[in-house]
């Protein structure tokens, strides 16, 4: 059988420790998960806010132009064949510092920008250096923009046309048709404005984190522009990460490129940003083994904290355990060693929780069980004095019988009369007394000891006791205690006659019933008794004074063997008077002929 202390440990394990390993367990694995969302969420946010970077940007090119196209003075230079070329250039020169000077932008400061009018000549912000840049108004984008009155035409990653740059450089470039303000419709020329990829990527990977990898793709994964300058991530898995992700506008991947973990993020970007009708797709790979080994480092602090946690809770089940269980030890120990005679100690009633209660009730019940046995005790005590003075009583009943019978044998051969009635009178009541000791007898021969014992009495001290009984013959047949009638009626005779203040005295022995309840009642019209003497007989019913003139059983031991054998509401009520007589109230069980005890007192606890 389990300790007690072991089931609250395993209970609080099933209860706490578990489920807090548990927690630590899903709080570990969900950890990755958690930065891995977080991460991905940070590097959208940040291609989207890049895309609004570049949006931004490209609107201020267009901005821009139409702020240049529709400069009055620049329209009218350009409107006339007869103005200078070379003071139409300074004059565009000087407008375009103006125009920077007020818009203070780093893309439109590095923009490339070039003006045709309709009688050939060129205008732009860099060193012409007498080269021939008409071949641009034959580009495809360049002749949409002219036949679409003036709208912007974008071309995304174009080749570079400015002589001096680098084969391999491309533009991100607007193109539109320049009209004429007062004659609407007619075409006096042609804007061409360019930004480097260089720019681009700038502004694409203005917020994006340091060591990160990022593609521009379209279609299944031709590359238009990337920063990875050390080549890192191949052509080709670019290109299935395209393939993969056909369809999905944006998201987060997580992959294993040439034994480097990535966490990659793709987003398309919102039109009008496509290149040759496709939409642009921007790739980010971001460097995940930095982040694993935070995630780990994470990870073995929280394992750490954890288990010092842990160590504290199963620290605290201990000693929480230990104090519960220890106070409980010591009472079990007191309850199996407990005896009457043995003093209680190590336990702890001055307590206010649960236990100083169970410690209160263990020693109220300790109280309860010594009150009881010293009660048991003196009851046995009062039952062997009351069964002694009985014995004793008897004087040697068989001799005193057998003499008795010789001496009235002998008055009735001289013929005295009175002498054989007073030893008929003392023969029976010998004979009542040599009956058995314990036991219930029938309330007649109660009534009859009585009447013996009042002829006795008259015999020896004249006719001065009249003795009037009046019970009926059913009560007469029910059963009570021997030797209860006696010591009333002698204490009667002795207590209450007084021979200078009445010539006799009469005893009255009358009854009644009442569901189970024998009510019998000896009363004398005597000397009375006082109230200071009732209640002298109240409060020593449990500390009895024995005596009596003839058997030596008082009032107090009439009462008390009444109360152990039949239970504490039956026994002796005392009512009276001084000079108007005594009443003694007999509360008895009715028990009926053939009755035990037992049954009777069955119907005592019914009652």
């Amino acid at each position: 059988m389990k300790k007690f202390s072991v089931k609250i440990f395993l209970l609080i394990c099933v209860c706490v420790i578990l489920p807090f390993l548990f927690l630590c367990f899903y709080i570990s694995s969900s950890m990755e998960k958690f930065i891995q969302e977080q991460l991905s969420d940070r590097v959208l946010q940040n291609i989207s806010r890049n895309e609004r970077n570049i949006y931004d940007s490209l609107q201020k090119m267009a901005y821009f132009s139409n702020s240049l196209i529709w400069d009055e003075e620049l329209q009218q230079r350009m409107s006339s064949g007869e103005t200078s070329h070379y003071e139409n250039a300074v004059y565009f020169q000087s407008l375009l510092e103006r125009m920077m000077l007020n818009g203070q932008d780093e893309v439109l400061e590095a923009a490339q920008i070039i003006l045709f009018d309709k009688f050939g000549r060129c205008y732009s912000n860099w060193d012409l250096n007498f080269q021939d840049y008409y071949f641009l108004l034959e580009e495809d984008w360049v002749k949409e923009a002219n036949e679409d009155v003036g709208h912007i035409v974008w071309s995304m990653f174009n080749p570079a046309y400015i002589m001096e740059d680098a084969e391999d450089e491309q533009y991100i470039s607007l193109a539109r048709a320049v009209l004429d303000q007062k004659t609407a419709g007619n075409q006096i020329g042609t804007l061409i404005m360019s930004i480097r990829r260089e720019a681009f990527s700038n502004l694409m990977m203005e917020y994006a984190d340091e060591g990160d990898k990022a593609f521009v793709c379209i279609g299944e994964g031709q590359i238009l522009m990337d920063n990875d300058v050390e080549k890192e991530i191949g052509e080709e898995e670019v290109r299935s990460l395209c393939l993969e992700t056909e369809g999905k506008r944006e998201g987060m991947l997580r992959r294993s490129l040439d034994e480097k973990e990535y966490l990659i993020c793709y987003y398309t970007l919102r039109k009008p940003w496509e290149f040759d009708g496709q939409p642009m797709k921007i790739i980010y790979f971001t460097d995940y083994e930095g982040i694993s080994d935070q995630i780990a480092e994470i990870v073995e602090k929280v394992s750490i904290v954890s288990l010092m946690t842990l160590t504290g809770i199963i620290l605290i089940t201990v000693v929480a355990v230990r104090l519960v269980i220890r106070p409980i030890s010591t009472l079990t120990r007191e309850m199996n060693g407990y005896s009457i005679d043995r003093q209680i100690t190590g336990i702890d009633i001055s307590r206010k929780d649960e236990i100083g209660e169970l410690n209160r009730a263990f020693c109220r019940m300790s109280d309860n069980l010594k009150g009881a046995f010293r009660k048991a005790e003196e009851e046995y005590k009062i039952r062997e004095q009351y069964r002694y003075e009985s014995l004793r009583a008897q004087l040697n009943p068989h001799f005193l019988f057998n003499t008795l019978t010789s001496i009235r044998w002998m008055a009735v051969i001289r013929g005295a009369d009175n002498i054989v009635e007073s030893i008929d009178a003392l023969a029976s009541l010998l004979k009542y007394s040599m009956g058995k000791e314990r036991g219930l007898v029938a309330l007649r021969e109660e009534l009859e000891n009585i009447r013996n014992y009042v002829a006795i009495q008259n015999i020896r001290y004249g006719e001065h006791v009249i003795l009037d009984i009046d019970v009926e013959k059913e009560i007469e047949n029910l059963r009570t205690m021997k030797f209860i009638l006696q010591p009333i009626v002698e204490n009667s005779i002795i207590h209450g006659y007084d021979s200078r203040q009445k010539k006799e005295l009469t005893i009255y022995v009358y009854g009644d019933t009442e569901e189970n309840v024998l009510n019998l009642y000896v009363e004398d019209d005597g000397i009375g008794i006082s109230e200071s003497q009732i209640e002298e007989f109240e409060n020593g019913k449990h500390t009895a004074e024995r005596g009596g003139k003839l058997t030596g059983i008082g009032l107090h031991h009439v009462d008390e063997c009444l109360r152990i054998t039949f239970g504490e509401e039956y026994g002796l009520k005392l009512t009276g008077k001084p000079g108007q007589g005594t009443v003694v109230h007999f509360v008895l069980p009715l028990i009926q002929d053939g009755e035990s005890r037992e049954e009777t007192d069955e119907k005592s606890d019914d009652r």
